[in-house]
């Protein structure tokens, strides 16, 4: 077991203003010269007299590659001086003029133009000018000017301000005094506005945010962007809530070789619909102080348990009801591993136990802190046979519960070995493990005769494991490849009454084929299943033989007992297993094509002829930009069942006994281009258990042509835990090259249809929903 430790990851580039350039620039008629500190003059006719050249006709002036043409120009060889007029054209890199007459000192690249029109080469930016003053290292000064980065002459958007300030050395432009025009139309003004003329990282306004929601009304945020350094940054976010109030967010990002991490906050003071002061706070790092040693940590706090409800626009936050505070130390070497754990949590889900049943807070979402947990993973590096070991000390902390210290060894003895077309593998294990429970007088609901009169609970248990499997492959005529993987594994492990230990850590977890063959049925250490069985599975695989891809893939496996399943957990709601075995677990995955994409695994319980878990999605994409996205999911005894109670704005959620809720969810995405200009987009996830909509939504992005794009969209979705809706709409206005004006529509629709995560059942939300790319 070889490890090392590294931190990986960039400071990426806060969105510009100008994330998107504008309109190609026509190639200039002119040449751009090599860079040459020699002079070039060619004209028609030409007279030279003490250094001062004078040329008529068809006149071009090269030097530090730069070029001036113009019917006449005079030019003095000493001073680097060249003035031209009857119409002029200079072209130097990254800009290009022209210009009735000017007057140009070549060397120091400085000048005057007057009724100018000029060219941004770098982002597509062109505009008018009544004059245009060079300053020198790449500077511009522009009077009575406009600016935009539409091509024609009729603009889609077009700023006129009386000073216009390009620096290409800096990347910006500043305007003074303009109005904004759309299609002719004056839109806005703007005493100063800063934007950028390249694509690069800047200090300014980043995209506002315009929407409205039925929670909290109109909305409007103007993030202002700080570019510190290179491995430094930061986002002040004033954020307009009209029936809310003002709320100021800020970031903090840096990076260094090993090191990069974030902090984040919010703060509403006062507000007007929740009648106090809400806060966010949240902080992340992950770095290593050399190969072998490395940090994580995290740690988000919020003011009160319906912060995301009100105050977030993003459905994956709105069903948030656990904020993690963690922070791990890991130690890694060549078969060495040692981590250190401090964890806590923020619950946001009030839900209260009126049962004497104490392991129902198990499922309640307010989960035990550890503080700390150390774990010690070893690991042979021979071979065939390995020895091992894995400890874990944890200590436990729950307010109003009782709490433990956990003990735990595992020593451990591995053989394997891998002939390419068979494999086989065994393991020997002695998990001993020592509960050291306290705080019986903090429990008001916990007695000591629940642990059975004894706070100390001892457990050892033995685990002895064997696999082996088979790697078939034929090719066809055609040249197609189809494997055939057959897998066989038998798991012995003791059976030890657990009855009296109580649930700090464990649950349990989603069956997958892959899960048929884990050591533990149970996730987490509280609950240890016995187990005397045999697990049988196959995969099989058909290979496209240009492609190389894997347009089919087939799981099909079970497990099946030799004696009757005696270890529980207490109102998990368990499925997935009977007495004598697991349900069957099928898999499909296929790829017919490159543009579609087919899943599907379920899970059959042949005792109760019934299907206790089903998931199916499938999705179609074409080059041209065309999307369809079909997904489903079911789940029988997802979680123990909750009622709402909404008292006045208190709502609580209380654990009924003995009953389970069922997940059963359809989600529909599509993505359509109309027009070549015109995007429709829209997502629909509906609960058929609950028969009630989860979130809907509906949009579409017009693209005219290359400098400007607009896109709205109106969302409609669970807000809360008692099922209440909350509708929003986003609108964006992209100009590109100056900036964009709203919500970025794609932010809330590019997220996955579903994301098959191996979780326990203590799931944060009755409205989790399958996520639509």
């Amino acid at each position: 077991m070889g490890a090392s430790l590294v931190c990986i990851g960039a400071l990426a580039a806060k969105p510009s203003i100008a994330a998107e350039m504008g309109c190609p620039v026509v190639p200039p008629p002119i040449s751009l010269p090599e860079p040459s500190e020699d002079s070039t003059l060619i004209a028609d006719e030409a007279s030279l007299q003490d250094d001062v050249a004078e040329a008529t006709g068809n006149v071009r002036l090269e030097r530090n590659g730069q070029a001036l043409e113009a019917p006449f120009v005079r030019y003095n060889r000493s001073s680097g001086r060249a003035q031209a007029r009857d119409g002029l054209q200079y072209y130097r890199p990254g800009i290009y003029l022209t210009a009735d007459n000017g007057d140009v000192q070549i060397d120091d690249e400085t000048g005057n133009f007057n009724t100018a029109t000029y060219s941004v080469i770098t982002n597509g930016g062109r505009g008018k000018a009544g004059t245009v003053t060079a300053l020198g290292g790449g500077a511009y000064e522009l009077t009575d000017a406009d600016y935009s980065t539409c091509e024609g002459e009729t603009k889609a958007w077009l700023l006129s301000a009386e000073r216009i300030e390009l620096d290409r050395e800096s990347g910006r432009g500043e305007a003074f005094n303009s109005v904004m025009r759309f299609y002719g139309v004056p839109v806005f003004y703007t005493p100063y506005l800063n934007f950028p003329i390249d694509d690069k990282r800047h200090t300014g306004v980043l995209p506002p945010t315009i929407g409205s929601s039925s929670d909290s009304g109109f909305e409007l945020a103007v993030p202002y962007y700080i570019n510190i350094a290179p491995n430094y940054d930061a986002t002040i976010v004033p954020r307009v809530l009209a029936d809310r109030g003002l709320q100021l967010g800020g970031q903090f990002r840096y990076l260094h070789e090993h090191h990069r991490g974030e902090f984040d906050g919010e703060y509403l003071p006062s507000d007007s619909e929740y009648g106090d002061d809400r806060s966010l706070f949240h902080f992340e790092h992950i770095g290593r102080f050399n190969e072998h040693v490395g940090i994580e940590a995290n740690y988000t706090k919020v003011s009160d348990d319906q912060y995301f409800d009100d105050l977030s626009t993003d459905l994956a936050r709105t069903s948030t009801s656990q904020l993690e505070r963690a922070a791990r130390l890991t130690l890694a070497d060549t078969g060495v591993r040692f981590t250190v754990l401090a964890q806590d949590f923020q619950t946001l889900d009030d839900i209260q136990d009126e049962d004497d049943d104490n392991f129902d807070r198990a499922f309640s979402n307010d989960p035990y802190t550890r503080v700390p947990q150390a774990r010690l993973e070893m690991l042979s590096p021979t071979a065939p046979f390995r020895a091992g070991l894995n400890a874990e000390f944890t200590n436990f902390k729950r307010d109003d519960d009782i709490d433990a210290y956990r003990l735990e060894a595992q020593p451990r003895l591995l053989w394997g070995v891998d002939q390419g077309g068979w494999y086989a593998n065994s393991e020997a294990s002695y998990r001993l493990t020592r509960y050291s429970l306290r705080g019986f007088d903090d429990a008001p609901d916990f007695a000591l005769s629940d642990v059975g009169d004894d706070d100390v609970i001892t457990r050892e248990i033995p685990q002895f494991s064997a696999e082996t499997g088979l790697r078939f492959a034929r090719t066809f005529n055609d040249g197609w490849v189809q494997t055939l993987e057959p897998r066989m594994q038998y798991l012995y492990t003791g059976y030890e009454d657990q009855s009296d230990i109580p649930i700090f850590d464990s649950g349990v977890a989603d069956l997958h084929f892959d899960r048929l063959f884990a050591d533990n049925r149970f996730v987490g250490t509280d609950r240890i299943g016995d187990a005397n069985q045999l697990t049988l599975g196959v995969t099989s695989r058909f290979i496209a033989p240009e492609s190389g891809r894997t347009v089919a893939k087939l799981d099909l496996g079970r497990v099946t007992g030799f004696r009757d399943l005696r270890v529980n957990l207490p109102n998990s709601g368990e499925v997935g297993y009977g007495d004598r075995g697991s349900d069957y677990v099928a898999g499909v995955e296929l790829r017919p094509t490159e543009n579609i994409t087919a899943r599907t695994t379920v899970q059959y319980d042949p005792d109760d002829s019934r299907i206790n878990r089903a998931i199916a999605s499938a999705s179609y994409q074409t080059d041209s930009g065309y999307q369809l996205d079909l997904a489903y999911r079911r789940y029988r005894d997802y979680r123990p069942q909750r009622e709402v109670t909404v008292v006045g704005d208190d709502i609580q959620s209380q654990v009924v006994p003995g009953e389970y809720e069922s997940l059963e969810q359809t989600a529909v995405g599509v993505r359509a281009p109309i027009t070549g200009n015109l995007d429709v987009l829209g997502r629909w996830n509906y609960s058929l258990e609950r028969s009630q909509n989860v979130e809907t939504l509906a949009g579409f992005e017009y693209r005219p042509s290359c400098c400007w794009a607009g896109r709205v969209a109106w969302r409609r979705y669970v807000a809360d835990d008692d099922g209440s809706f909350d509708t929003a709409i986003m609108f964006q206005f992209v100009l590109n090259g100056l900036g964009q004006f709203g919500d970025t529509v794609q932010s809330f629709v590019d997220n996955d249809v579903y994301n098959e995560d191996d979780r326990g059942r203590s799931s944060s939300s009755s409205f989790d929903t399958i996520r639509f790319p």
